[in-house]
């Protein structure tokens, strides 16, 4: 098998595990029935995840990162302008928006983690600060925040505000057809940061 195709396989492992995750939730799924409705054996589920914790927390862990695909520079490694950078994170602050079944996971993990904790909280802890640190990042280039306290500060408040939004989605008090709610999520962060950085001189 080469790379590819380890990864296609992978990535059909994990997909198939989102959906009967989010139908089933963790405790009544069993990696047998993964295996089944992928088309695979309980094996192959081993030879890409280590046990059920480890594929549930990667089922979930594309949706929580979805700042690590944002980038400060383009094709020809020049830094990109601040309009460009806000489009891409306004883009991918969408995109994560719109993955009802990731969105419903990570409510689940989070749930999951707070009640057995052990090294799946350590991981979550770790990838949180992972994501924290690069939205910081991004919050640089976008806006020019130099001062460390208040893009850290700024980027916990958009990742956790996005993790509000999950859970108002999985109980049905947002819908998610709601194009115009996304639309003023992300307005209310690209236009409300530049005035804050002005009144606390940034």
């Amino acid at each position: 098998m080469n790379v590819n195709e380890y990864s296609e396989k992978k990535q059909h492992i994990l997909k198939t595990a989102i959906s009967i995750f989010t139908e089933k939730g963790f405790e009544k799924t069993s990696l047998r029935e993964i295996a089944s409705a992928a088309g695979v054996t309980t094996g192959a589920i081993y030879h890409h995840f280590k046990n059920k914790d480890e594929l549930f927390y990667h089922a979930v862990k594309e949706a929580m990162y979805f700042a690590q695909t944002l980038s400060e520079k383009d094709e020809n490694s020049n830094l990109k302008s601040t309009e460009d950078m806000l489009d891409e994170i306004s883009n991918k602050v969408q995109q994560r928006m719109s993955k009802i079944n990731e969105q419903r996971l990570l409510v689940l993990l989070i749930g999951y983690v707070l009640s057995k904790g052990g090294t799946l909280s350590e991981s979550l802890k770790q990838d949180y600060n992972k994501i924290i640190n690069k939205v910081a990042d991004m919050y640089f280039f976008a806006f020019g925040i130099e001062n460390q306290y208040y893009k850290k500060s700024l980027a916990s408040i958009l990742v956790a505000a996005l993790d509000g939004v999950a859970m108002q989605y999985s109980l049905g008090v947002l819908k998610q057809e709601d194009q115009k709610f996304k639309d003023t999520f992300v307005n209310f962060f690209v236009e409300s940061i530049p005035a804050f950085m002005q009144k606390n001189k940034c």
